[in-house]
């Protein structure tokens, strides 16, 4: 696996609101977004739909909570969906102390105590596949199963001096917000959503606004690893969906099979699908994840 940081990092999309009931005539229907106070600074949501189950929705590094608007809309119609945007990005608060994978953990074991959410359904995306699995091993009885998509859950090889610094300037400077919308593009290899150009848009002008940057950068070169010894106290019902296109990974179906073999689960392998295979195939993404809650 290498990780996309090694030339340029890791994140999702921006984009309009979410369905309402998987309704796309209110696709551009704005939502009203909820705030989550913690200690440090206020975590926003927005939370859709009714039922038994409860979805809670993580973006990857640099992504903002309307990126999974097509799949929000499908799973009112299973539950509760609570889409977040991390520490420091979207409409999140910036002040906080620290960012990374075991924050945002900690942040979403909090929201799920505090609410005392049971039948919970974690889906997550790129670096908080890693956040999923520590928050799994500290709450068995109350998530149910995880939806990990183009994920990392672990640290290979450490970053190097020389790399820290370059990532530092590259997405430091006025034009930080510029470079990650490039590198987000390409992590589309081979499909790029039709609303790309706005996604992309909205993602420039959140990024902009000040601290958005300084969370990508911390959030980048923050370990894993106490996310990562949570591995074997995670295992149970999960699905690993990989894009086999995704230039994250060297190998994307080696790193699933991985995880499945760590953690157990199902993998699916999207052959033309890069980072997002929840964006770039939401139809087939629901279809293949809803095995998880629904009876057969």
């Amino acid at each position: 696996m290498k990780k996309t940081y090694h030339t340029f990092p890791i994140l999702l999309l921006a984009l309009l609101p979410t369905f309402l009931w998987g309704d796309p005539s209110i696709s551009d229907k704005k939502l009203e977004t909820s705030f989550f106070e913690t200690q440090d600074g206020k975590i926003a949501y927005t939370q859709l739909g009714s039922g038994k189950n409860q979805f809670i929705l993580l973006p990857g590094i640099g992504d903002r909570k309307e990126s999974y608007k097509e799949l929000a809309g499908k799973l009112t119609k299973d539950g509760v969906v609570y889409s977040f945007d991390l520490r420091g990005l979207g409409e999140s608060d910036v002040n906080f102390p620290s960012y990374g994978p075991k924050e945002t953990a900690l942040d979403i074991l909090s929201f799920i105590r505090e609410k005392k959410l049971q039948n919970v359904y974690i889906i997550a995306n790129s670096m908080t596949a890693a956040s999923a699995v520590y928050i799994k091993s500290k709450e068995n009885k109350r998530v149910l199963g995880m939806v990990l998509s183009g994920p990392f859950v672990r640290d290979k090889e450490p970053m190097s001096f020389g790399l820290k610094s370059l990532l530092n300037i590259a997405f430091r400077g006025p034009w930080g917000a510029s470079l990650w919308v490039s590198f987000y593009e390409s992590l589309f290899p081979v499909n790029q959503p039709s609303d790309f150009e706005i996604r992309k848009t909205e993602l420039k002008n959140n990024l902009k606004q000040e601290g958005r940057m300084y969370a990508i950068r911390s959030m980048l070169f923050a370990s894993k690893k106490e996310c990562e010894t949570e591995l074997p106290n995670a295992k149970g019902n999960h699905i690993i969906i990989m894009g086999l296109k995704d230039p994250d990974f060297s190998s994307p179906e080696e790193e699933a099979h991985w995880i499945r073999d760590t953690i157990g689960g199902k993998v699916f392998l999207y052959e033309n699908v890069g980072h997002y295979p929840f964006v770039e195939e939401p139809d087939r993404f629901y279809e293949d994840i809803k095995i998880l809650w629904q009876k057969k």
